[in-house]
């Protein structure tokens, strides 16, 4: 499950010929510690989060150089935060704000104090609405940082999330207190004209609940910036009918991505296959179920599904979340993207009597591969002979044997057959493991099941 806290930033400056900005933003908070209560996959979307503000959080004055030249490069900026639906069993994301700070590269910062603080519930802030944090006229100039300071110590009296359970965790960042929550990123902002950025939090990569931890979670630093004025969408829904004890996540991933992986914040920063958001599809009694990904960058995209997605723990690889490219869609600037979801299936038997000592395993690929290859998470991200799935068949005491392949977006597939299940070592390419019969071409289409036999 996937949540994201968005916080744009709308600027406007009307400057000499040395007026360009930089920012980078903080997020200073309180605390730190975590309950395993929750798996946050719902991934916060907004369309525009500086479009609408919400009054209750208004924008508050703030302390910032006086000089008369400051004064004739002042222009007006707004600093907003959103989120999109609520995440599976969170009710509630209750941040509490108590001001923002600027750096600028020459070492004088803006700092904007918040009369109050400002209790925002995040997940009310859903769709295109935001709640302003402040809307006021600063200096303009190169920004290296901007920090938003919290109070989130792990007290439920402060920060807090909510849980359809009735029950409350506090809200905690480690070494908030010392080193504020920051994006170092810088951005510039040209000497006039207007500048939209948002500060795209995502928590279902920030926020964790390890066991032992409570009454608190902790909220790591998991954001990105993005320039609004030249960002897209992509949204869609999932068509079919999901099989039972499917919980559905969406995807997303920068480029164009063949050996998709879950989330996992001990990856190397130089792993492309990482996905860049999921989300859960805001579900209802019966399809179709719909999701968003917003502030993306114009490009290439690439969305994947998952039937696993409640066993993805952030915070390292988990082999049990079986991933299917969707499709691949192009971004640009004010559009949106639609790309639907829709789903089928394969399923057969073995009819054939097996050998002695055969552990029968069956194996899914895509596309048509005539060289199929057993797991091995060490294989190079270009190796398309890798399995997408694999699956024992239902034992009984005599054929046929049953299997299923569930959830799969439409396409062109490879199912393939060993009696070397057994010998199957994921974390590495074994050799022993065989295969035979080979079946290339199996075509699925949208809530059809195409059957599959083995001899």
């Amino acid at each position: 499950m996937s949540h994201r806290v968005l916080c744009a930033v709308k600027r406007q400056w009307q400057t000499d010929s040395a007026g360009t900005l930089f920012g980078h933003v903080g997020y200073e908070m309180k605390g730190s510690s975590m309950f395993q209560k929750m798996s946050f996959l719902a991934q916060t979307s907004l369309l525009a989060a500086a479009a609408l503000g919400v009054a209750a959080c208004g924008g508050t004055n703030g302390t910032m150089p006086a000089t008369s030249q400051a004064q004739n490069q002042m222009t007006q900026m707004k600093l907003s935060v959103a989120d999109a639906p609520p995440a599976d069993n969170a009710t509630h994301v209750v941040v509490v704000f108590t001001g923002v700070e600027l750096t600028g590269n020459s070492g004088n910062p803006v700092t904007i104090t918040f009369p109050t603080p400002k209790s925002i519930d995040l997940l009310t802030q859903s769709g295109t609405a935001s709640a302003v944090l402040f809307d006021q006229p600063i200096p303009a100039g190169s920004y290296g940082q901007v920090r938003l300071m919290v109070t989130a110590d792990g007290s439920a009296n402060n920060s807090y999330i909510d849980f359809a359970d009735g029950s409350r965790m506090g809200l905690q960042v480690p070494s908030g207190s010392e080193t504020g929550f920051k994006l170092v990123s810088g951005f510039t902002v040209p000497s006039s004209g207007v500048v939209d950025y948002t500060i795209d939090f995502d928590l279902r990569k920030a926020i964790t609940c390890p066991p032992g931890q409570a009454p608190a979670c902790i909220l790591k630093p998991v954001e990105r910036l993005v320039d609004n004025t030249s960002v897209g969408n992509i949204q869609g829904q999932i068509t079919s009918a999901l099989p039972r004890g499917c919980t559905p996540g969406v995807y997303l991933y920068s480029g164009v991505v063949t050996k998709l992986e879950d989330l996992n914040s001990t990856a190397p920063s130089t792993d492309t296959n990482q996905p860049l958001a999921s989300k859960v599809p805001v579900a209802t009694s019966a399809p179709p179920y719909y999701y968003q990904f917003t502030f993306l960058p114009p490009g290439m995209y690439t969305v994947a599904f998952t039937c696993q997605a409640a066993l993805d723990n952030p915070d390292q690889a988990d082999p049990s979340v079986i991933l299917a490219t969707v499709a691949t869609a192009a971004v640009s600037a004010g559009q949106t993207a639609t790309v639907d979801v829709a789903l089928g299936s394969i399923q057969g038997q073995v009819t054939g009597n097996l050998p002695t000592g055969c552990t029968p395993g069956v194996y899914l690929y895509s596309g048509n591969v005539t060289a199929p290859e057993d797991w091995n998470s060490a294989a190079p991200s270009t190796d398309t002979n890798q399995p997408l799935n694999s699956t024992l068949p239902t034992a009984t005491s005599v054929p046929p044997y049953s299997y299923q392949f569930t959830a799969l977006p439409p396409g062109t597939y490879t199912v393939a057959f060993t009696c070397q299940a057994a010998l199957d070592n994921r974390a590495q390419a074994d050799a022993a493991v065989t295969f035979s019969p080979i079946t290339t071409g199996i075509v699925v289409t949208a809530d059809n099941t195409t059957t599959v036999n083995i001899t």
